[in-house]
């Protein structure tokens, strides 16, 4: 499998027979070179929610370069006939497109192989996905975070905190589902989870820590960094025992083999 860091919170992941592209954005500010992709494999595209830094109407396009794309949007995309229209989706594109709601899941295939897509509900809006096909699982988190907001009073960061812990317990539910049902290990083998600077030294990680605490996941790959990348640096400072599972992403375009 390999992960490449495209830019902010969009990835490419490389399957054995598909790729999966999630939160993928033309807008400068949180745009990267998407790589040249084989065309012997199938591209699958999500969208976790509607923030313009996490979903841009654009990527309907890649259907014109990858003809067997298909497409999944968290449910307040709000994609109506009208809206379509506005932002030049052509209808053979939405026609290969999968609305999701949160807390669902979706069974569906893949060049051959069975491809499970379930959606955990944000902490923010739209979905979080895990993904479980060829024997792994892969968890692109959008905007579910640990929004510790210091500014927003103690009552709404508690309340953030138990969101984020039930949210967290129904993946770690659903992982082991997966699992069980496929007779595989119950673990993730690549999240990309935000690791969000502007929260605060304090609280910028505590994301990450509550999905390490709670599931096994063998390769971490923090986004939403503003690409301010010394916030990698400041949680591995803080927990050396996942120096091993963390990414050190340094720059956009940069891959990792797993």
């Amino acid at each position: 499998m390999n992960v490449t860091f495209i830019a902010h919170s969009a990835f490419l992941v490389e399957w054995d027979k598909f790729y999966t592209l999630f939160d993928y954005t033309y807008e400068p500010d949180y745009t990267g070179a998407l790589p040249e992709l084989s065309g012997d494999k199938h591209l699958l595209v999500f969208s976790s929610h509607s923030h313009e830094d996490h979903f841009d109407a654009k990527v309907f396009t890649l259907l014109e370069k990858y003809p067997d794309a298909r497409f999944f949007v968290s449910r307040d995309t709000r994609l109506t006939e009208r809206k379509r229209q506005w932002l030049n989706i052509s209808d053979a594109a939405f026609a290969r497109t999968t609305v999701l709601r949160p807390d669902s899941i979706l069974l569906t295939d893949v060049a051959g192989e069975d491809l499970s897509i379930r959606t955990i509900k944000s902490t923010d809006i739209g979905n979080a996905y895990l993904l479980r096909c060829e024997g792994k699982m892969v968890y692109h988190g959008g905007d579910l975070n640990w929004w510790d907001w210091k500014s927003e009073g103690e009552a709404y960061c508690n309340n953030m905190a138990a969101h984020y812990r039930a949210a967290i317990e129904k993946l770690a539910a659903a992982v082991e589902n997966e699992a069980t049902d496929n007779a595989i290990a119950p673990e993730i083998t690549a999240a990309m989870a935000p690791l969000d600077p502007r929260l605060g030294e304090g609280s910028e990680g505590l994301g990450i820590e509550e999905l390490m605490r709670q599931i096994k996941v063998q390769h971490v790959f923090p986004m939403h960094m503003w690409k301010k990348y010394e916030v990698i640096d400041r949680y591995l400072a803080a927990h050396p025992a996942q120096k091993d599972a963390i990414a050190r992403i340094t720059r956009e375009g940069e891959s990792f083999v797993i």
